[in-house]
C-alpha cells in the first residue's frame, strides 16, 4: 500500500453525517411543498396553456412593431423602446453630473473626515430610498410622463456613482495631488488639474456601467407611468395580448443588446 492509499484510507469516514443532512434537507423540502399549498389539478392542463401562449407570443404583428401600414413610429413598439432608452440616457447623465460634487465631498481626499462623512450619508441615503418609491412621489408633481422617469433615474443614479466616484477619487495616484501642493495650488485648482484630467476615463466608465442598469430600471418605472415601453408591457400582461408582448421583448432585446455593445466598446476604449 501506498503512502497516499494509506492516508485515504485514515481520512475519518463522514458518510453517515452526509447522510443524515441530506435527509433532513429532503425533509425540509416536503414539508416546503406541502405548505406551499400548489394546486396540483393545475398542472393538468398547463401543457395546453403554454402552447397557447407561446403561439401567440410569436405571432408578432410587423406593423406595430416597426411603425408602418396603419401604424406611424410614433405609436410603434421599437418607438417606445427607444423612448425607454432615452430615458435612461438623460437620467445617467443627470445623475453622473450631480454626483460630482457629491462624489468630490464624499472623498477624504478632498473633503476631510468630516465632509466625507456628510457626503457618505447623504449617498447611502439616496441609494436606500427605493426607486419605485422616488417614482411614486414625483408621479404626484410632474404626471404620467417620461420627465418623472428620467428625473426618478438621474436623483436615484446620484447615490451609487457618487459612492464609485468618491473611491476613484480616493484610489488615485496622489502623486499629482502632491506636487500641485508644492507649488501652492489651492482646492479647485486641485481638482481641475490634477484629478479632473486623471479620472476622466473612470468616471466617464463609471457613467456608462450606471447606463446599462438605467436602460432596465427605466422599462420597470414604465409599469407605473413614469415613460417608455413598461407602461404598454403591464397592460398586455393584463390583458393577456401575448403578441404584443412578444413585439416587446423582440424590441427591448433588439435594444438593450444595441447598447450594451456600443457601451461595451466605450468602456474598453475610456479604461
Amino acid at each position: 500500500m501506498t503512502k497516499y492509499e494509506q492516508k485515504l484510507t485514515e481520512k475519518p469516514q463522514k458518510w453517515i453525517y452526509n447522510v443524515v443532512i441530506a435527509i433532513i434537507v429532503l425533509i425540509f423540502i416536503v414539508l416546503s411543498f406541502r405548505g406551499s399549498q400548489i394546486n396540483m389539478t393545475r398542472f393538468d392542463s398547463i401543457g395546453i396553456t403554454m402552447k397557447i401562449f407561446f403561439r401567440k407570443l410569436v405571432d408578432i404583428n410587423p406593423e406595430y412593431l416597426f411603425g408602418f401600414g396603419q401604424y406611424t413610429f410614433n405609436q410603434s413598439i421599437f418607438y417606445l423602446a427607444f423612448e425607454t432608452v432615452a430615458i435612461g440616457f438623460l437620467g445617467t447623465f443627470i445623475g453622473a453630473v450631480l454626483a460630482i460634487p457629491v462624489g468630490f465631498l464624499a472623498s477624504e481626499s478632498i473633503g476631510g473626515k468630516k465632509g466625507s462623512k456628510i457626503g457618505q450619508v447623504l449617498l447611502i441615503v439616496i441609494r436606500v430610498f427605493p426607486e419605485i418609491i422616488l417614482a411614486i412621489i414625483l408621479l404626484s408633481g410632474f404626471g404620467l410622463n417620461a420627465l418623472t422617469g428620467i428625473l426618478t433615474i438621474g436623483i436615484h443614479s446620484i447615490g451609487m456613482i457618487g459612492k464609485l466616484y468618491a473611491e476613484a477619487i480616493d484610489n488615485m495616484d496622489r502623486s499629482f495631488i502632491e506636487a500641485l501642493d508644492a507649488v501652492g495650488a489651492n482646492t479647485m485648482q486641485k481638482i481641475r488639474w490634477g484629478i479632473v484630467p486623471q479620472l476622466m476615463a473612470d468616471f466617464s466608465s463609471i457613467a456608462l456601467y450606471r447606463f446599462d442598469i438605467n436602460v432596465r430600471s427605466a422599462t420597470v418605472l414604465g409599469v407605473i407611468g413614469a415613460g417608455g415601453i413598461g407602461t404598454l408591457m403591464i397592460s398586455s400582461i393584463n390583458f393577456q395580448s401575448w403578441e404584443t408582448l412578444g413585439g416587446i421583448l423582440v424590441a427591448l432585446i433588439t435594444v438593450v443588446l444595441i447598447v450594451d455593445a456600443v457601451s461595451s466598446r466605450l468602456r474598453t476604449k475610456l479604461v
